[in-house]
């Protein structure tokens, strides 16, 4: 439970604004009119028909939200992908990816934002967290599958993308 204070309201509005800028690199459209009607607590959620996922812009600290955001799955069928924005330091995103299954939900944690220097997007792993599986995922307007290393062949340094990604979300959230 939290008390809505400024701040509260702002890390809620840097979460949907990244989330919508997710969409947008991606070519996502989000209807009102889905035909997925979820029930509460899932109803915040937006769902992209196209790419058979939930796009869930969350403040929860760490992974507290995805036991819920994996009832949502179940309930829905499809993939999720909670978006984080960072509330101390650098400013960016941090995403999770769930891959939803008949037999279970699989997660992808610790992913963020990487742009080409031609504005392909990615969700690669953060280079400062351990990481499970390195799992790289090009946002496309279908669904989200597991692509090469976008800079093994076309960029060496990941920073650089990480750095254009950081730059663009400034943007988005007027930080420039």
């Amino acid at each position: 439970m939290y008390t809505v204070t400024p701040e509260h309201r702002l890390a809620e509005a840097r979460a949907l604004s990244g989330a919508l800028a997710l969409a947008d690199l991606a070519g996502w459209k989000i209807s009102s009119s889905s035909s997925l009607i979820l029930p509460p607590p899932f109803r915040n959620y937006l769902h992209v028909e196209q790419a058979q996922l939930l796009l869930v812009p969350s403040i929860e600290p760490s992974r507290c939200d995805l036991e819920i955001v994996g009832r949502g799955m179940r309930e829905a069928r499809c993939d999720a992908l909670v978006v984080k924005a960072s509330s101390e330091g650098r400013r960016t995103l941090y995403c999770a990816l769930g891959k939803w299954g008949r037999q279970g939900n699989n997660w992808h944690h610790s992913r963020r934002l990487w742009l080409s220097r031609h504005n392909e997007a990615w969700l690669v792993p953060d280079p400062a967290e351990p990481v499970e599986v390195d799992l790289f995922y090009r946002l496309t307007p279908g669904p989200l599958r597991i692509g090469f290393e976008p800079f093994v062949c076309a960029e060496p340094d990941i920073d650089a993308g990480l750095d254009r990604a950081d730059a663009y979300l400034a943007a988005v959230w007027g930080d420039r």
